[in-house]
């Protein structure tokens, strides 16, 4: 029950248990000056008085509508989601360590590793992961421990916020990063042909990339392969409703960030990161997975088939120190993409990415606005750059109750005057027309 009244019987039992004799005991921690004195509230409240008094004070908070991704985003969550993680036993639950009492859990999350390997053409897929940083993080630390080599090529258009945690993790490493420059906003081959060799233990790409951009997925893997390294592809998953599938293009490691998938901006979290590889990967995968089998009876059932971190087994033979899986994400996920079936989730895709075109054409065309990457294919984000005033700009959009596109000028030295746009299939045409027309005026 969300509301559950306590009447003056279970107040004294409950304080009876904890050995106390009123409720201003439990706050006698609190030095007396720091108190409140009067909160104002008189007697109780029924539920609807409750609910409607913090009715009011939610009108207060203002909502704005977001024109601005990079990493979070704002996608509709179907009802659907909610009904189902909202469920005690999935909300209450923790880590599967036995598995005679938690079919359950385990169905979920083995249901969520077929969807992941569904989406991503790959073989298998673990238990998710903290969030898409530290899945790109953990891969790069795959490729180092599967391939015996070194050395590792990162796009730069690579999420900043995800080469920063790859730094963390590789910084008492004898791991050597190279950073790919990328012509246009994209790698392109000659990149990566001009610093691979026989060390090179990975190369990552991002697609779309931080800049909204579609690479050559096909072609980066290509070259990559020729040296014996290993493809890394980090991908936004609802893109893959209409582009390649990492497995596709031959790629050994697909990892992202599965926020998208059903979960809530809430200020950046919490979310749940994804990773999926090629069957000889597997058992260098870190976390866990979960496994189908059957009872003595031939049931159906699913156990913990694999946990590979330093809590379970010998920390040099540790493949992380995850220690947890974002398992309520997770599941959010795999409701997300249940719901949506195959046909549904294309069509979520294609309209993310013509929305997304509706509002490049016209923002494009704007005196003092112009495209930073005039015939780039992208999918959801696309970078603008103008000669007008970026605070201003975002200021006046904010005063109107829209959260502007991201300014990147703090962020990429390359990117002065350049303003990130995301449109998502929550944008309306008139929204969208609505920022073009402030734009116009500024």
């Amino acid at each position: 029950m969300n509301y559950t009244m306590q009447n003056q019987k279970d107040n004294k039992k409950m304080l009876e248990t904890i050995e106390i004799n009123n409720l201003d005991e439990l706050f006698n921690e609190i030095p007396k000056n720091l108190r409140i004195k009067d909160l104002n509230i008189s007697g109780g409240k029924t539920e609807q008085e409750l609910l409607n008094y913090f009715s009011r004070i939610a009108l207060k908070n203002k909502t704005l509508i977001s024109f601005r991704g990079a990493g979070i985003y704002d996608h509709y969550i179907p009802s659907l989601v909610g009904e189902i993680i909202g469920r005690s036993e999935f909300w209450t639950a923790y880590t599967p360590y036995q598995a005679e009492a938690s079919q359950g859990t385990l169905q979920t999350i083995f249901e969520y590793q077929s969807l992941i390997c569904a989406l991503t053409g790959l073989d298998t897929s673990n238990a998710s992961l903290y969030d898409g940083a530290t899945s790109t993080a953990e891969a790069a630390l795959l490729a180092l421990r599967a391939t015996g080599k070194n050395k590792i090529l990162i796009s730069s258009a690579l999420h900043p916020e995800y080469l920063q945690t790859i730094k963390t993790y590789l910084e008492n490493s004898r791991a050597k990063l190279v950073i790919l420059d990328t012509l246009n906003g994209a790698v392109e081959k000659s990149s990566i042909d001009d610093v691979i060799d026989d060390d090179t233990a990975a190369v990552i790409i991002q697609s779309p990339n931080y800049f909204g951009i579609i690479e050559n997925m096909q072609a980066l893997s290509s070259v990559t392969k020729g040296k014996k390294s290993l493809f890394i592809a980090v991908v936004n998953p609802i893109s893959l409703g209409i582009f390649q599938s990492p497995g596709e293009y031959d790629a050994d490691i697909a990892v992202g960030e599965g926020q998208v998938l059903g979960s809530s901006m809430s200020a950046g979290g919490a979310t749940f990161g994804f990773m999926a590889v090629k069957k000889a990967l597997e058992w260098k995968m870190p976390g866990r997975i979960i496994g189908q089998t059957v009872d003595k009876d031939g049931k159906r059932g699913f156990v913990l088939t694999l946990q590979s971190r330093e809590q379970h087994i010998r920390r040099e033979k540790a493949t992380s120190n995850i220690c947890t899986n974002a398992s309520l994400n997770a599941l959010a996920g795999c409701v997300y993409l249940s719901g949506w079936g195959n046909d549904g989730f294309k069509n979520l895709a294609k309209t993310n990415m013509s929305k997304a075109r509706y509002a490049f054409d016209k923002i494009k065309t704007l005196y003092g606005f112009k495209a930073k990457f005039e015939n780039q294919v992208f999918f959801n984000e696309f970078v603008i750059e103008t000669q007008k005033n970026l605070k201003k700009i975002n200021k006046i959009l904010f005063k109107n109750g829209i959260l502007g596109p991201l300014d990147l000028s703090d962020i990429n030295e390359n990117f002065k005057n350049c303003l990130l746009f995301c449109i998502t299939e929550q944008r309306t045409k008139a929204e969208i027309d609505k920022v073009v027309e402030f734009l116009a005026k500024i």
